[in-house]
């Protein structure tokens, strides 16, 4: 008789999220940090059917009914286990996956419950090492000096794993935990030699799933000539993913509840620990090496609604934040970031700053989208050149959000601060999410090599792997039609080119508000000269291929006018009515924006009438 494979069945109810599944078939209301409404299986008119979104379960206080979304949809349905699973795979757009009930099925699953015990058998063991063997007084120095007292090591259980494995050989045998179980744990790898301990000298975070079951380890080098990996994961196994586990997640299921559902994303296990133990901040996580991946963020939307990103504000940070970003975002989550201090990461403005420093950048933590464009407008400084393409960049992370009216206020924000035309934005993210639905599937995101193979851990140093990026399409800047045909004529004409050079001021506003200004822009500069396809080739080569994919259906053929000045006159008229078309788009965007004061929305309304009075003239 087939049955849905175990790892299925836990894959059906990460993607789970027990307040929008009960929200389908009940009217649920907030109250505190969870949700009520009446009990629909008994009759009643106060409200005591709770559902509790840090635990994933449901309660009436009234009947005594309880259970998690499966439970509730075999009640509610009248379904049999298979089927509600069935179900809610289907609501999720989770691919069902069989097996026949076989002994090997079976023992896969006593394997995964003495794997757990050997590595809890470990973590223990690593953790009176720590504490009591005097050979890791190196380790506790190493702690002592980042701030971590006993209570935060007893707290995570953190451990040392000695140069040599045979007191744990011996403790495991006695627990008829055999050699052939510590390798499929991961605690003993094989190589040419023979066997070795995959820990050795390192500082040990056991990694716990959801339900506080220690699934493996992450181990940091302490001396690290000896290992130029910086940390070393447990590989996969029966009981562990890398890709599926958060680091913390465990102690801040409860914490994130009571944060209005909120999550704090960090980088680093040591990062996750400062927040929770010197600065109470508990709604924190970190995922494991620099891969986030769909799977963490499909478990955090069980958790949250809201993720703030509190990573390095390096180049590598950064870099790790957007991919963050695309998966948090693709999940449905609000994302937000908090700007950490130049060369600061939370644990160190801990140390430097103090805790209130943390939780006030985490307090003060913008969109992301806010953030993100903040931080590009000032390495552009405003400049033509180095702002090409970002509306396209922008638009891009813009992609990401599903929801699409959540997606519309995204496009209207961004309009607004980039004082760029908003049907020319929306219109763009239009084309990227196109792109995207027709591109070959690709991939994102590598398969973790084990570590004692390769050099994935040392990426979280910052040492970023280019092929870890992303494929993404080729999108094509939007071409206003004012600007599309300004371009073509500057293309194919010298005579055009030396006139707009001429009006080069009064386009700077055009230039500035309408899609593809910045092409028409960098076209004046370089001038390439019309009917010479090497000239024109030339030109492509030096703007952006978002830029040059905008132009494939242009060429610099030859162009005659009967009346050039007379044309070039009437198209610059056309493109400054355009503009202050599309700046009153934005301004009455503006003034419906919740974060504008009275005084403001006078002023703002004030300019439209202007404006509006100008382009009517």
């Amino acid at each position: 008789m087939a049955r849905i494979t175990e790892e299925c069945i836990s894959r059906i109810k990460d993607s789970t999220d027990i307040v929008d599944l009960l929200g389908r078939y009940l009217q649920l209301r907030r109250s505190g940090n969870g949700w009520t409404a009446c009990c629909p299986f008994h009759n009643e008119k106060t409200p005591s059917f709770h559902v509790n979104p840090a635990r994933q379960i449901f309660k009436c206080f009234g009947c005594g009914v309880g259970g998690d979304a499966v439970k509730f949809l075999m009640m509610f349905e009248n379904l049999d286990y298979p089927t509600a699973l069935r179900r809610i795979a289907d609501m999720n757009g989770i691919a069902v996956v069989e097996e026949e009930e076989n002994p090997e099925v079976a023992r896969q699953r006593r394997l995964r419950s003495r794997v757990i015990e050997a590595n809890q058998l470990a973590a223990d063991y690593y953790h009176r090492m720590l504490c009591r063997n005097h050979d890791a007084g190196h380790v506790r120095a190493y702690l002592k000096k980042r701030g971590f007292n006993i209570d935060a090591a007893k707290s995570w259980q953190l451990g040392w794993a000695p140069p040599s494995f045979g007191e744990l050989q011996q403790l495991a045998a006695a627990k008829n935990i055999d050699t052939r179980l510590l390798t499929e744990a991961y605690l003993l790898g094989k190589g040419r030699n023979g066997q070795y301990p995959v820990f050795r000298d390192r500082l040990m975070f056991p990694i716990h799933n959801v339900r506080g079951e220690v699934v493996g380890f992450s181990g940091r080098v302490m001396q690290e000539e000896q290992d130029p990996r910086k940390y070393v994961n447990t590989a996969e196994t029966v009981a562990f993913r890398k890709g599926e586990q958060l680091f913390g997640l465990h102690k801040a299921t409860g914490p994130i509840a009571k944060a209005d559902m909120t999550v704090i994303v960090c980088e680093g296990q040591l990062d996750v620990i400062a927040c929770h133990e010197k600065a109470d901040i508990r709604n924190t996580v970190a995922g494991l090496g620099t891969a986030f991946t769909d799977e963490h963020a499909l478990i955090l939307r069980k958790y949250a609604k809201k993720a703030i990103l509190c990573y390095d504000s390096d180049n590598a940070g950064i870099k790790a934040s957007e991919k963050t970003y695309r998966k948090l975002a693709q999940a449905g989550l609000d994302v937000y970031m908090a700007g950490l201090p130049a060369g600061e990461d939370p644990d160190s403005l801990i140390s430097t700053q103090g805790p209130e420093a943390l939780r006030q950048a985490i307090t003060e933590a913008r969109p992301y989208l806010e953030a993100r464009l903040s931080r590009e407008l000032q390495i552009g400084s405003g400049r033509t050149e180095n702002r090409a393409g970002l509306i396209t960049r922008m638009a891009d992370l813009v992609a990401e959000i599903k929801d699409s009216n959540r997606r519309d206020v995204a496009v209207v924000d961004l309009a607004t601060r980039l004082n760029t035309g908003m049907e020319d934005l929306r219109g763009t993210v239009a084309e990227i999410i196109k792109a995207r639905k027709n591109a070959p599937p690709s991939y994102d995101s590598r398969e973790s090599t084990p570590a004692h193979q390769g050099w994935d851990e040392a990426q979280a140093d910052g040492i970023v792997d280019a092929s870890d990026e992303p494929i993404r399409p080729v999108v094509a800047v939007r071409l206003h039609p004012t600007m599309r045909g300004l371009i073509s004529m500057a293309a194919g004409s010298t005579e055009v080119q030396h006139l707009l050079v001429d009006k080069i001021e009064e386009l700077q506003e055009p230039i500035r508000m309408l899609s593809g200004g910045e092409i028409l822009q960098r076209l004046l500069e370089l001038l390439p000269a019309p009917a010479s396809p090497e000239a024109w080739q030339q030109f492509l080569a030096r703007i952006s291929p978002e830029q040059a994919a905008a132009l494939r259906d242009i060429n610099n053929a030859a162009l005659e006018l009967s009346d050039t000045a007379a044309v070039v006159e009437q198209a610059c008229a056309r493109a400054a009515r355009d503009s202050v078309s599309a700046r009153i788009d934005i301004l009455r965007a503006r003034i419906r924006g919740n974060d504008v004061s009275e005084q403001e929305a006078l002023k703002i309304l004030a300019e439209t009438t202007a404006l509006q009075q100008l382009l009517n003239s």
